[in-house]
């Protein structure tokens, strides 16, 4: 599923690509996503203009004119494409294709379809229900190690558990936990409540660091991430555990090790990370 990183990255592809674009046609592929995509869809879009591009955790929110938001979740395999004329590839996949005023296009593009396209008009971004949940934005200010360590006392969760909750921390998925917390040198399984001030502070500048280190690669491709231009990321090679099991951790040369944590695979270095 794509992370903060990589809904980053077609964030800052895209702005300087669709925003003040009126868009001119839409095209729905009439199936269902993650909910049904509503079938006024294509008409509601048809004459806006998009003027402003934004990030909220995993979700992508286009600030449209007349006044309206376009909010879009990836899933676990979705790709949002841009493209100029007579470029646009289409096929099966293919459940949304957008015609701008100029001809350029954008296409979502979705085999598993897990995504969510929906439509908001007459709220403010904090009032859809898809972002009113989410929790603090780790890149955004106030996001500090004073502010995590109160999070984390009294606590009984496992980190990683609590760095996967939406609702707490916006945008973090399994790889950047699990390289978050290799940075930090915190064993995954560790309750937050046992986590000292000093650490608290470790692991929010771990996060922040990971986080940014993979926003400058253009985030992690490992089959089905693509930019808005069509490109894979570049973060895959610079891990430090994630999908590394019985490598040798960069640090001590200990073998990376694999467990399940809540239906999902943890990397991490036992003697590193405590």
């Amino acid at each position: 599923m794509p992370e903060m990183p990589e809904v980053e990255t077609i964030a800052r592809q895209l702005r300087g690509r669709v925003e003040g674009k009126r868009i001119a046609g839409v095209r729905l592929s009439g199936l269902p996503l993650r909910k049904p995509v509503s079938p006024g869809l294509g008409t509601a879009l048809v004459g806006r203009t998009i003027r402003r591009v934004r990030r909220y955790g995993k979700y992508l929110v286009l600030t449209l004119e007349p006044k309206a938001f376009w909010v879009i979740h990836l899933g676990m395999s979705g790709r949002l494409l841009y493209h100029e004329p007579g470029r646009a590839e289409g096929g099966r996949h293919t459940h949304a294709s957008i015609l701008f005023s100029d001809g350029d296009g954008l296409e979502y593009r979705d085999p598993r379809r897990f995504g969510l396209l929906a439509l908001y008009e007459g709220v403010s971004p904090r009032a859809i229900p898809e972002i009113r949940s989410l929790g603090k934005d780790p890149l955004q200010p106030g996001f500090t190690g004073e502010w995590l360590g109160r999070r984390l006392h009294g606590s009984r969760r496992e980190i990683k558990s609590f760095l996967l909750d939406q609702g707490v921390l916006a945008g973090i998925g399994n790889i950047y936990a699990c390289e978050a917390l290799f940075e930090a040198r915190i064993h995954p399984g560790r309750r937050c409540a046992t986590l000292s001030g000093r650490e608290s502070g470790r692991l929010a500048a771990a996060v922040q660091k990971v986080l940014r280190d993979a926003i400058r690669r253009r985030g992690t491709t490992f089959s089905d991430f693509r930019g808005a231009d069509g490109k894979a990321g570049g973060h895959r090679d610079h891990l430090a555990v994630y999908m590394r099991e019985g490598k040798q951790c960069v640090e001590c040369g200990r073998p990376i090790r694999r467990i399940s944590q809540g239906n999902r695979g943890t990397f991490f270095c036992q003697q590193c990370q405590r």
